[in-house]
């Protein structure tokens, strides 16, 4: 399946680390800093298109998930 780079983020890499798969599937972050995190990080600067985007791909890729006969551990460790 080729190498799997996926890091989860700060919130998940323990469970990464336990051995515990993971998936990143990343959005355009470019104005990411732009409010979070700073007095003005408030639900009213949420946009309803990008979080509809985020649960269409988070749910295709559950489904496909669910559906392939794939193992998703990660490999054991190489001595």
């Amino acid at each position: 399946m080729g190498a799997n780079e996926a890091g989860g983020g700060p919130d998940v890499i323990p469970l990464r680390q336990a051995g515990v798969p993971v998936v990143s599937l990343t959005q355009d972050g470019s104005d990411y800093f732009d409010l979070h995190h700073t007095a003005d990080d408030t639900f009213d600067k949420i946009e309803l298109d990008n979080i509809q985007q985020n649960i269409a791909a988070y749910a295709v890729f559950t489904w496909m998930a669910a559906n392939l006969d794939v193992d998703f551990r990660p490999d054991a460790e190489q001595p």
